[in-house]
């Protein structure tokens, strides 16, 4: 019977001697298809510069994967497991995926063929050890990153602008350095402000970055923020949290900066630059004051367009004499128009300010909202000692008995009471287990989170309501905006009906129950939807 087969080839580098080996591979499957009898060769999937620790980016290996679905293959040739995956869930999970559809793995060097009996039990061991050996691979790539770093040697500044990055070293562009000491001299000596740096460069022909993005506003702050152009390096800005999913992370501090000072030339003098940071954080600190600019809505990622389903975005308004409103827009029909959502209408942040207060002050009023949050926060009570807490105890001794049983199957085995394929079957059953159980008590420890919050939040609603409090005399946008956070969970905005989804319940505010103009001081005659 003639089998169909495939092979897979992938390397996870972009060095020119990664990818002659690439080319070889190639070669080699197809001498190897054509000398054997019985196998008829129907194609090559390849994966370039894609690491092998997961198989969520590597495009051909999920075709292969979907092209099995279909019938149009027997067999997958590959070279060994640690080309395959260095990942043993997912070297396990779609071999038994491709078995279903008929499809078997031989893997060359390692002489694993998933159509064998003992195929699988092989391959669980073989993709273990693979999978440990991309895990010390990883440290020794980090450590050794880590020690480049410190002497120096740059990594992803490819694309700073001022600079030429020539082997991991940074040398002046002088042309692009020029433009660079402009934005410094224009921000701190002529007092221009971002969005006007941006125009005074679109006016001499440059609006684009050194990989060709737009330059605007942020990434002219970015600029200004830049430590190298004062000839310093700081690095490990980013860090990866996990060897097998490669996610990044940006580093707040939880791991120590790489900081290496007069690491190269600089482009602007240490003096200007230490000026520009201090009136960088002088209009900061003047934005949020007067709440603009770069400040934080108080209402921020709140407020959904009932319409669409979008977010409201906070957008700010020029007034007649030079002050700024603040304002709450449905992004989607900002960015789209009537095309993308019908719902044009914008609130103002001082109106929603008040309708919340207001609700706040009636929900205080009531004695029976007061008994009502009361009994709310028992009932969560009892739902984190009788479930969340006793569900996170039960997962965790099962953990530990798991873990115990396999320190006691490893005493066994070296101790030559249990063979090697019986330790090899009854360790990857103990380690299937021992993953299912860590996926649960992931999701045990987040519903007792979202509980304890719940529950905290309601505290602060109870403790709140009963001070009795005039919230009308709040002030302080800080006040406000702890408020915001303690009580709304969002606010959902349709035509004259708004939606505060509140901790302890649901609140419709109908617009046509308040004045058609509200008296907020500087601005009587305003509408509350403009």
């Amino acid at each position: 019977m003639i089998r169909r087969a495939v092979a897979y080839c992938r390397v996870s580098s972009d060095h020119e001697d990664q990818l002659n080996s690439l080319e070889n591979q190639k070669q080699m499957w197809e001498e190897y298809i054509n000398k054997h009898e019985g196998l008829e060769f129907c194609g090559l999937y390849v994966d370039e510069g894609i690491s092998g620790t997961s198989t969520k980016k590597r495009e051909a290996f999920n075709r292969m994967v979907n092209d099995a679905s279909t019938g149009k293959f027997d067999l997958i040739l590959t070279k060994e497991v640690s080309r395959f995956a260095r990942n043993t869930v997912d070297t396990l999970q779609f071999t038994r995926k491709l078995k279903e559809y008929g499809v078997d793995v031989y893997f060359k060097i390692d002489n694993i063929n998933t159509g064998d009996n003992d195929g699988e039990l092989r391959l669980s061991l073989m993709a273990t050890l693979a999978q440990e050996e991309s895990r010390k691979i990883s440290e020794r790539v980090k450590s050794g990153h880590k020690q480049a770093m410190k002497n120096g040697i740059v990594f992803g500044a490819n694309r700073i602008f001022g600079y030429d990055l020539i082997d991991k070293q940074l040398f002046i562009n002088k042309t692009e350095a020029d433009i660079v000491r402009k934005i410094f001299n224009w921000y701190l000596l002529e007092d221009e402000s971002l969005h006007g740096i941006v125009r005074r460069l679109a006016a001499i022909g440059i609006t684009k970055g050194k990989l060709g993005g737009k330059i605007n506003h942020s990434s002219i702050r970015r600029i200004l923020e830049n430590e190298k152009y004062a000839g310093d390096l700081k690095q490990q800005k980013y860090y990866t949290v996990n060897y097998l999913t490669h996610k990044k992370k940006k580093n707040k501090g939880d791991k120590g900066y790489i900081i290496n000072i007069d690491n190269h030339p600089a482009v602007i003098d240490r003096d200007i630059w230490n000026k520009v940071q201090m009136k960088l954080n002088d209009n900061m600190r003047k934005y949020k004051e007067q709440g603009i600019g770069y400040s934080k809505a108080l209402f921020s990622g709140k407020i959904i367009c009932g319409s669409c389903g979008g977010k409201y975005r906070k957008r700010t308004m020029k007034n007649k004499d030079g002050t700024y409103r603040v304002i709450y827009k449905c992004n989607v029909n900002y960015s789209k128009g009537k095309k993308g959502c019908e719902n044009g209408s914008y609130i103002r942040e001082d109106v929603l300010i008040n309708i919340f207060i207001d609700l706040l002050t009636r929900i205080s009023e009531v004695k029976d909202k007061k008994i009502f949050i009361k009994n709310m926060m028992i009932a969560l009570e009892e739902g984190l000692v009788n479930n969340s807490i006793k569900r996170l105890e039960n997962i965790e001794k099962q953990i530990t008995k798991i873990q115990d049983k396999k320190d006691k199957l490893l005493d066994l085995y070296m101790d030559g009471i249990l063979g090697k394929e019986g330790y090899i079957k009854k360790n990857t059953e103990l380690q299937e287990a021992e993953s299912r159980f860590n996926a649960e008590l992931q999701i045990a420890e987040n519903r007792k989170y979202h509980l304890s919050s719940k529950k905290q939040r309601l505290d602060n609603l109870y403790n709140m309501v009963c001070k009795e409090l005039d919230y009308s005399e709040l002030q302080s946008n800080d006040d406000i905006k702890e408020l915001v956070n303690i009580f709304i969970d969002k606010i959902v905005i349709k035509e004259n009906i708004i939606n505060f989804y509140l901790v302890d319940g649901n609140y419709e505010i109908d617009i046509k129950e308040y004045p058609k103009r509200v008296n907020t001081g500087d601005y009587p005659s305003r509408r509350f939807l403009e």
